[in-house]
């Protein structure tokens, strides 16, 4: 799905992102090799961003300390 119309940036394009290093808006449209126009997508992708961060943190192994 689309979360942002004027640039074409699809769900799977900000979950790249993030799993690229993107924390925000701004990072995945770097990502994408574009820059916002309207705006409107803002709160779309900040959902999505914090969405696929989550669902990457559970992936993480979690490191025990040596004792």
């Amino acid at each position: 799905m689309y979360l942002c119309i004027c640039r074409a940036i699809r769900e799977r394009d900000v979950d790249a992102a993030v799993r690229a290093g993107a924390k925000r808006p701004a990072d995945v449209f770097r990502a994408c090799g574009t820059s916002p126009q309207c705006g409107t997508c803002a709160c779309d992708l900040r959902e999505r961003i914090a969405r696929t961060t989550a669902i990457e943190e559970t992936r993480q192994p979690v490191l025990m300390a040596a004792d």
